[in-house]
């Protein structure tokens, strides 16, 4: 009930505002109206008909400036209802006295038909007015030109007037429909808007015509410094920076309407990682993007720690044997550029371990490790093989540069030795590999090769040290 008042309500402004055009239409076609009227007066020989002619158009252009001079902000059913009853009354008067003349009712059936599609009030009341205009017209016919309208005159005529009160009943549910569907599409912006404000998250709506934010809430505001003065300089971009991202993500929306948990630390206006949700909606008749934000620099920091733990050494701290083995299984799949493999094994820490304990030897494999990480550059890996074994990384060197790397770390491991750091000697094996562009070999064959190099050094070492 309260919505077909509102919708009454809402209907009589349309008749008023409609009402007030059609009054500025015959006020500016009057003069024309007048020229017509002295053009017939003098060229036809019976007054008679121009007269009542003449009258009409006076009374609708008085009807008219009325209205617009007194009625023209009064909202009324009844005095919307009165203007189209005049106007239907007018027409069938006009048809009456050009049947006199002419013979035809025609512009009682053009009042009829503009009243029903330009003016459609309740159907009811349509059906009441004209059929009173058309009875009166029609009995005036028969009592005034008795035999003059034929059968078929008067069915044309009362087929015309169901027309027009179909067509008014058309209208009439059109405009209900109508009003009802944006309602309902205002109900659904408002509930729209309630959510979108009170959702915790930062979210911006984005037309996808002008690429600007059509909407932000509170969050959003925060965490990107949106404010009535800077919303303008936010748009699509600050969400997709790179043009080709901006164009696969929007044609991937377009096939799955919905993209969820997108990571990116691209943005335009912050630096953090954020988690993105997209999804395509329509908004006030237009395509826009839904994007939710979510902060995820903190679980980031942590994944990458995480990773950090996960590819460690827990004893020495460098690379672990799984992250090793990713780093030159990279360097394989590129395939471009040589590289050097270094294997590294411990000397004495069986005889360490016997004679001062495991903490000691654990103590020897953490100082062999720290040594040659320090001797490495930030483009140089080193990582544990596995108890007392190493593997030292170097891309983009040859064997050459390998041997000059060792001669440096031999030089450091020398230096500690002089300095009795320890009570025992500080040595250790190496082998090296040397990968060359388009080499078949597997990661575990290279190593393997390194590691029978590493043995022949160390068998070296001992031969000399038994001479």
């Amino acid at each position: 009930m309260k919505q077909i008042n509102v919708f009454d309500t809402h209907h009589q402004l349309l008749l008023s505002h409609r009402l007030k055009l059609s009054s500025i239409t015959l006020l500016a076609c009057y003069p024309l109206f007048l020229i017509a009227d002295i053009s017939l007066y003098r060229s036809l020989d019976n007054p008679d008909y121009v007269l009542p002619l003449a009258l009409v158009h006076l009374i609708g252009m008085l009807m008219s400036a009325c209205y617009l001079l007194f009625f023209k902000s009064v909202h009324s059913r009844f005095l919307s209802v009165s203007y189209i009853g005049l106007y239907i009354a007018q027409g069938a008067f006009s048809s009456f006295n050009s049947f006199q003349q002419e013979g035809n009712m025609y512009a009682y059936l053009i009042i009829l038909l503009a009243c029903a599609s330009l003016l459609p009030i309740q159907p009811i009341i349509y059906a009441l007015l004209a059929g009173i205009a058309h009875i009166m017209l029609l009995g005036g016919l028969f009592y005034f030109h008795p035999g003059a309208v034929s059968l078929i005159m008067l069915i044309n005529f009362t087929g015309g007037l169901v027309v027009s009160a179909v067509i008014n009943l058309s209208f009439y549910h059109y405009l209900r429909k109508d009003y009802s569907s944006q309602m309902q599409l205002e109900e659904e912006k408002r509930n729209f808007k309630s959510l979108f404000f009170a959702n915790p998250q930062p979210v911006v709506l984005i037309c996808l015509d002008s690429e600007n934010i059509i909407l932000y809430n509170k969050q959003a505001g925060h965490l990107f410094g949106i404010n009535p003065q800077t919303v303008s300089s936010f748009s699509l971009t600050s969400f997709f920076p790179d043009k080709k991202e901006q164009e696969a993500l929007l044609g991937k929306l377009k096939n799955e309407v919905k993209i969820e948990n997108y990571i990116t630390h691209n943005l335009v206006h912050h630096a953090n990682w954020m988690m993105l949700n997209f999804e395509m909606l329509s908004y006030n008749k237009k395509d826009a993007l839904l994007i939710s934000v979510t902060d995820v620099t903190s679980f980031k920091r942590i994944e990458k720690e995480l990773q950090e733990h996960a590819s460690r050494d827990v004893l020495t701290g460098v690379f672990n044997r799984r992250a090793g083995i990713q780093f030159i299984e990279d360097l394989l799949q590129q395939g471009k550029d040589p590289f050097c493999l270094c294997f590294v094994d411990v000397n004495n820490l069986k005889r360490v371990n016997d004679e001062h304990g495991h903490n000691e030897g654990d103590q020897l494999i953490q100082l062999i490790a720290s040594t040659i990480t320090l001797t490495l550059t930030e483009d140089e890996y080193l990582f544990r093989h596995g108890g007392d074994e190493f593997i030292i990384l170097l891309p983009q060197k040859v064997r050459q540069q390998a041997e000059e790397f060792l001669v440096k770390l031999h030089e450091k491991l020398t230096r500690l030795n002089d300095s009795k750091i320890k009570a025992y000697p500080i040595t250790a094996s190496f082998g090296i590999h040397d990968y060359a562009p388009g080499s078949t070999l597997t990661v575990t064959e290279m190593i393997e090769i390194a590691d029978q190099e590493m043995y022949k050094s160390k068998q070296q070492l001992k031969e000399a040290q038994f001479q």
